[in-house]
This record gives structure tokens, C-alpha cells and sequence, in this order.
């Protein structure tokens, strides 16, 4: 019976039954159409596509951050402010409306916004694509207007910049009006004294209004954001110098999805890590299982357990410079057992050192083996070359530094250091070659649920950026 129940809890998860379902009832409850069972026959029918909003504070590089988003993800940037141009031009009934009142020197009131956003993100490519919409919603009574309409989010991506940063942006940038170009007195300052001599600082752009301006952002989003709360990611903005937009197209690209976030129900966690030589796998694994509460299965412990309690093929292995390579005929099973036990199978479980190879990735699916996540500790080549050479071993009582990480602390110490032969350069480049020839076909067999994570960032910061693999968000 459990083994029918696991089976069935795989199928669910896998094929997101309880999401397609949820999904489904959500969809219906917005749009309340008269004949459902024909709503919902399109909406099976129907793509999901990413469906995105991007907002941050005056100054935050929004609109850069939409145009790269959508020439990466192959969305649609639409700008709210805009859209009446193209619907009119298209002879759309709201799209004139709104004309008509523009020419008339009005402001679009927000019904009539929501009216031209409908029409524009539920047709052709929007639909067809996916989207990232700017620049609206402005306050709350018209984010509460657009979701009762049914324009739901896939994610709402908002940038923070903090208001000294804010300040320091708009304040300093001035307009040349012979060349309407914009400059700014410190990131991309005027190319000579003619130029600067003519430059003009717009009145939008001044300290007291720029303030002014802020201050009612935050007011408004204050009450905005809360709206989303289900969808909201927030990407920090940095200084200028410190990665510009381009970090924030890095930050914002992993949230692309086409999934509204699920209350459906999930399993225990089920994690793989994957790293190379550098990567420092084991520790991380040892880090969340202690942080998550999960078992922590590691190949080499079970490895090393094996060889201590008489295998002597473990124990041939061990020898080998390579030995998660080299136990390839027991590993698996070791693997495997040690997963089906019922301490793991209440807990879940965070698996470091196998599979290294796509054929081991074939014998644990075989074995009814599956996992909810795996995760790809990426580490560029010079980078993992120095983690592991300039590892130290004391031979005294076995501790490991690292000669620039983390040397020790007294002199002594740091006298009687070796250099295991594993960690010799020429091992390690042997090493690295090997995983780098095994990485490819492993990791795309796990494609469809993988995660890459930068192996240099500070353990602390990576096991909070893998909770969504442990805990029900």
C-alpha cells in the first residue's frame, strides 16, 4: 500500500496535477463565465506564458530592466502608458476612447486603463508569449480593479533601491537640449566644457522634488505590493559601478515562469546536489540538512561505512583518487537502501556524491528513485582549481584550512600543513576534466527540474537562496 501511495503522491508532483487543478478553480472564480465547462475545455487547451509586472522607485532602471527581460525571454514589454496608441491605431473602441481624451488634454481614468490593458495582454503575442507590463498598477484601488478583472501576475518583480541611492540618480543627471541627450555629473558625466556649459537640470530632477516624488512612490507601493504578495519577488538594485542593470537582468531571469506559486500539497523534500571539484558540496549538504531538518545522505560517508564494516571493494575504492567513481558497482545500492529507510522517507533527504554520471543517473531512475530538485553548484574552472589546491591537511589531528580562505590561526599550525595528494594541481585538473566530461549529459537528464546555484557565494547565502527546495513557500 505504501509503495502505491508513493507512486501516486510521484505522479501528482511530476505532472503538477494539484496545481492544474487549482489553477483551473482560480480561473473560473475570476471570470465567472456562463458556460464553464467550455471555459475551462480552452483554458486546458491554452499555454501558459509568463505573465510579469516590473515596478521600482523613480530611478531604478525599470524600463531597461523590461527591455532586456523581454528580448531575453522572448516576452512582450508593454508600457502602460502607451498601450491607447496602439488600440487606436487599431480602431479598438477603448483604444479611441482613450484618444479622444488625450487629445482633449485628459488624464485616462483607471477604469479606462484596465479596459485597454485587458484588451491588449489577452491578445496575439501577449498571449501567445507572455509579457512584462509597466508601469501600472500605480496604487492599490487599481491593482485590486486588476485582479478582480483577471490579470494575474506570474510574478511581480519589484526592484529596490534604497532613497539616498534614488536621490543621488535623479539629482545628478542633467539634459543637454541641443543634442537631447542625458547626462549625469558622476556615472556618465558631460564629454567637455561646451557641452557641460549648456546642460540643463530639469525641475523633476531637483533634490526637493525628486524627494516629493519618492515619498508618494513609497506611499503607493505600500499599499500596492501587498496585493501580490503570492507573486512578489524582490530584486535589490545596486549602486552605480556595481553590475548596473545587467545584475538585475541576473537576478530577475530566474523568476521567469509561466507557474503561479501552489498551496498544492508536497512531499517531504527530495534534493540532489551537484558540484564538481571545488564546489564544496558535502559541507553545503551538511549545512541544509542541519538547517531544513532533512537526512543528509552522503556517498562518501556511506562509501567510507561500507569499507570500515569489511566490503572490501568499498575498501579498494577508498584508495582511488576518484572513489565515488571507482565504488561504481556497489555505490548505487548503498544509494538506493540507505534512501528507502524510514528515517528518510519521514524526513526527506539532501543527496551529495551521486550520481557523477549519467549512467548512475539511469540506474537510481530505474530504481524508482526520483527527485524533487537537483541542484547545480557551478564553479568556474580557476575558480574550483584554486578551492581545492590551496586546501591544507594537518596531520596531527586531520583538520583542513585553506592557505587563503582559511588559514590557521597560529604559526605552529600553519608549519606542519601538507597537501593531500588529492589535492595536488595535477590531480586536480585530472579531476576537473573528468567532471566537466561527465556535467553535460548528467545534468541534462535533470533538466526539468534543475536549479544553478553560483558555489562561490558564502554557504549562509546559499542555504538561504535553496529554501524553496525544502520548505513549502
Amino acid at each position: 500500500m505504501t509503495t502505491h501511495l508513493e507512486t501516486a503522491a510521484q505522479y501528482a508532483e511530476e505532472h503538477k496535477v494539484f496545481q492544474l487543478f487549482e489553477s483551473l478553480l482560480q480561473d473560473l472564480c475570476v471570470q465567472k463565465p456562463d458556460k464553464p465547462i467550455e471555459h475551462l475545455i480552452k483554458a486546458l487547451k491554452r499555454d501558459n506564458v509568463p505573465r510579469l509586472i516590473v515596478a521600482g522607485p523613480p530611478g531604478a532602471q525599470a524600463r531597461s530592466l523590461c527591455e532586456l527581460l523581454a528580448a531575453k525571454s522572448s516576452l512582450v514589454h508593454v508600457i502602460a502608458s502607451d498601450v491607447w496608441r496602439e488600440l487606436a491605431r487599431l480602431n479598438v473602441p477603448c483604444g479611441m476612447a482613450a484618444k479622444a481624451l488625450v487629445d482633449a488634454g485628459k488624464e485616462i481614468p483607471t477604469k479606462l486603463m484596465l479596459e485597454l490593458l485587458k484588451e491588449k495582454l489577452e491578445m496575439g503575442e501577449c498571449v501567445s508569449h507572455g509579457y512584462v507590463l509597466e508601469g501600472f498598477p500605480a496604487d492599490a484601488a487599481a491593482a485590486r480593479e486588476m485582479l478582480a478583472m483577471g490579470l494575474l501576475p506570474t510574478r511581480f518583480l519589484h526592484i529596490g533601491l534604497d532613497d539616498a541611492e534614488v536621490v543621488r540618480r535623479l539629482s545628478g543627471r542633467r539634459v543637454d537640449p541641443k543634442e537631447n541627450l542625458v547626462y549625469h555629473l558622476e556615472d556618465s558625466p558631460p564629454p567637455n566644457a561646451e557641452v557641460a556649459g549648456r546642460l540643463i537640470h530639469r525641475a523633476d530632477d531637483t533634490k526637493e522634488r525628486v524627494t516629493e516624488r519618492l515619498a508618494k512612490y513609497r506611499k503607493d507601493m505600500a499599499a500596492v505590493l501587498p496585493c501580490f504578495s503570492k507573486v512578489l519577488v524582490e530584486i535589490a538594485d545596486t549602486k552605480a559601478g556595481e553590475g548596473g542593470v545587467s545584475k538585475l537582468l541576473d537576478a530577475a531571469l530566474p523568476h521567469i515562469t509561466s507557474e503561479m506559486p501552489t498551496r498544492a500539497p508536497r512531499g517531504c523534500p527530495r534534493v540532489l546536489l551537484l558540484g564538481g571539484p571545488g564546489a564544496e558540496s558535502e559541507a553545503l549538504g551538511a549545512a541544509l540538512a542541519s538547517t531544513y531538518s532533512v537526512t543528509l545522505i552522503s556517498a562518501l560517508d556511506l562509501l567510507h561505512a561500507a569499507a570500515i564494516n569489511g566490503s572490501k571493494a568499498a575498501e579498494k575504492a577508498m584508495k582511488q583518487a576518484e572513489p565515488l567513481l571507482a565504488a561504481d558497482a556497489i555505490l548505487g545500492t548503498l544509494v538506493v537502501n540507505r534512501i528507502k529507510q524510514d528515517d528518510v522517507r519521514t524526513s526527506g533527504f539532501v543527496l551529495v556524491g551521486y550520481p557523477q554520471t549519467s549512467m548512475q543517473a539511469a540506474f537510481l531512475k530505474k530504481q524508482g528513485v526520483w527527485l524533487r530538485h537537483v541542484v547545480h553548484l557551478q564553479l568556474a574552472p580557476k575558480a574550483a582549481e584554486a578551492a581545492v589546491t590551496g586546501r591544507r591537511v594537518d596531520p596531527v589531528d586531520g583538520e583542513v584550512y585553506h592557505v587563503d580562505l582559511s588559514p590557521p590561526e597560529d604559526a605552529a599550525t600553519a608549519e606542519r600543513l601538507v597537501t593531500h595528494p588529492r589535492d595536488e594541481k595535477p590531480e586536480v585538473k585530472r579531476q576537473l576534466k573528468s567532471w566537466n566530461a561527465n556535467k553535460g549529459q548528467l545534468l541534462k537528464g535533470y533538466a526539468d527540474r534543475l536549479v544553478t546555484e553560483d558555489a562561490s557565494r558564502p554557504e549562509r547565502q546559499l542555504v538561504e537562496r535553496l529554501a524553496g527546495c525544502f520548505l513549502t513557500l
